[in-house]
């Protein structure tokens, strides 16, 4: 017995899927994706180092020149202050300096107004009127700015000013021009490795160099910002589109205590080949025991599950479209669980089909039941109305004619509803402006004479009613529609009319109104509808069957004076009305 149900456990979906899934060496894989990439992130932070350093050393020369202007500025600084009351001993002493060191265009030494001291030649410029002058006034340490080029060189030089100290106060400051083929010079015996551009600016953003000469930052830098953006703190790298959308690799490196900056923007041609991003056979290895871990995963799943749950829909489709012929078939060759719901499956169905061809029968028994039921009542009624009319051409009394006459069309109302219940197929619903257009031709028949001047107008929408409703609303109509006949009266202009509307808005809402002439005096017309007859109190007996009220009195229409009920109530059947009419 224990074989058996081995056999049995292993036919299983479970462990199926268990035996096909194991074959796709998940964990290695894991392994394998972990591994490349810790060596893919330890090759991008030494590419991110190399690059920082070679960004670096590609300044180095123009760093050292501006530190040495920095380093001239204390030793000379000390010196100018001792001869600020010997102008010419100080003058000399600039002289010298900017002679022998070669690489300054000017030595200069102002007082903390800004007045100029002493300088090596005459300014070309007013010290105390510069931004250079107004930074150093706000302190931290030196001013590095571009410089105007008096010299005729055709590029700024490099304007580099710091505080002159004595006893912790400012008491001067030091300016020195740096030439420009000074760094042009060191550039040219620059390293091998250099960025695709370099550029040199301070704090404030302002350009102080770069690399090639005619580099312009804005097509440099990535879209929406500018050298200030990149004034960090501390060393950085990163990677973004500049604003031709090319790629490119931006090192940042602080100088001289965040006083200066510099920028290399790397080109993907320009980055070290020794450095880039190994590409580790680990992961194809990975890429592989992934595709074979999707391989065997959707094999097993197509061929265990998938397939056979395709089967099953199409088979239920079918069903539920009504073929009803055709039973799903049971999968014998699907795992036990899936062949177990077929077998489920077809059971329903059979059950179902029973069970449908029970109801019809049982529906169309009771179908034909009441449309015998329509028929025998309006057979009866119709009896009742032939009764009532024989009756009514026995009585001379024209008043009592007049009710016989009422009571038969009220009869025959009545008889037409049961009539049009009994041609429907689906005796739920009803379609008002059909039974109405009936009604009112067979009343219109027989109560307008040929030749009469009285015309009648009808407007009637689809509108589709369940029995509940359409009863009051056709005996109602009744009721205004003999009332119109009886009291319409031909105005001062043009003929006697009768207008009947019925409409449906969008809300569901039902509109009837039944319109007809009357006389230009209302109190000639005292034995007309305004005088409470039978009539108006059945007109609202039967709007309040349908939870509504019937509004009646005179109005101005463009035919002169006239007489309107109107009934506005919700239909319970909004919305079908179109479908019925389309069909």
């Amino acid at each position: 017995m224990r074989w058996p149900r081995l056999g049995h456990r292993a036919k299983g979906l479970t462990v199926r899927l268990l035996l096909m899934l194991s074959l796709a060496l998940v964990p290695l894989g894991t392994f394998a994706v972990m591994q490349n990439d810790r060596a893919r992130t330890e090759a991008k932070r030494s590419l991110d180092t190399s690059l920082l350093s070679m960004t670096f050393a590609s300044i180095a020369g123009e760093l050292a020149l501006i530190r040495g202007a920095l380093g001239s500025a204390d030793a000379l600084g000390s010196t100018a202050l001792k001869n600020a009351d010997r102008p010419e001993d100080c003058v000399e002493d600039l002289k010298d300096f900017v002679d022998q060191a070669g690489l300054f265009r000017f030595a200069g030494f102002a007082d903390p107004s800004g007045r100029m001291i002493c300088s090596s030649s005459e300014p070309a410029w007013d010290f105390a009127g510069t931004e250079m002058f107004a930074a150093l006034q706000d302190g931290g340490g030196p001013v590095i700015m571009p410089g105007p080029d008096a010299a005729g060189e055709g590029r700024a030089p490099l304007v580099i000013a710091t505080a002159v100290e004595k006893d912790d106060e400012t008491a001067g400051y030091m300016i020195f021009v740096l030439a420009s083929f000074a760094l042009d010079f060191v550039r040219e015996y620059g390293q091998d490795n250099d960025p695709t551009n370099t550029i040199i600016f301070n704090g404030d953003g302002r350009l102080i160099g770069a690399q090639p000469r005619d580099t312009d930052p804005d097509a440099i830098l990535p879209t929406a910002r500018d050298l200030g953006s990149f004034a960090y703190n501390s060393r950085q790298v990163m990677r973004a589109r500049n604003a031709g959308g090319d790629p490119r690799t931006y090192a940042i490196i602080p100088l001289l205590d965040g006083q200066l900056f510099v920028l290399g923007a790397w080109a993907p041609e320009d980055l070290p080949s020794s450095d880039q991003p190994p590409a580790s056979s680990t992961l194809g290895f990975a890429l592989m025991v992934w595709l074979v871990s999707l391989g065997v995963a959707y094999l097993g799943a197509h061929r265990l599950v998938i397939r056979h749950l395709r089967r099953l829909g199409r088979q239920m489709r079918q069903f539920s479209d009504g073929k009803r012929d055709d039973l799903p078939k049971v999968l014998h060759d699907a795992p036990d669980e899936i062949s177990e719901l077929s077998r489920d499956l077809r059971h329903l169905a059979e059950t179902l089909s029973r069970d449908e061809v029970q109801l019809e029968t049982a529906l169309g028994e009771k179908t034909l039941l009441l449309r015998e039921v329509h028929h025998r009542v309006r057979n009866n009624l119709q009896l009742i109305a032939s009764i009532i009319s024989i009756q009514m051409r026995q009585v001379d009394n024209s008043g009592a004619r007049d009710l016989l006459r009422g009571l038969h069309d009220r009869v025959m109302t009545l008889a037409t509803v049961h009539q049009s219940l009994y041609k429907l197929d689906r005796v739920t619903e009803l379609r008002a402006d059909t039974l109405l257009d009936d009604i009112l031709r067979k009343m219109i028949s027989i109560s307008i004479l040929p030749g009469s001047d009285i015309k009648v107008g009808t407007d009637l929408q689809p509108v589709t009613l369940d029995p509940d409703q359409i009863v009051p609303l056709a005996l109602l109509a009744t009721e205004a529609m003999t009332n119109a006949l009886k009291y319409v009266e031909t105005p001062a202009e043009g003929p006697a009319r009768i207008d009947i509307r019925l409409s449906e808005t969008e809300t569901g809402e039902v509109c009837l109104e039944v319109t007809n002439t009357c006389a230009e005096d209302p109190d000639a017309a005292e034995d007309t509808p305004n005088g409470g007859q039978i009539g108006l109190h059945l007109i609202d007996a039967f709007s309040s069957q349908l939870e509504a009220e019937a509004e009646q009195g005179r109005v101005e229409t463009g035919a002169g004076p006239s007489f309107r009920v109107s009934l506005r109530f919700s239909g319970r059947r909004s919305g079908d009305a179109g479908t019925e009419s389309a069909a």
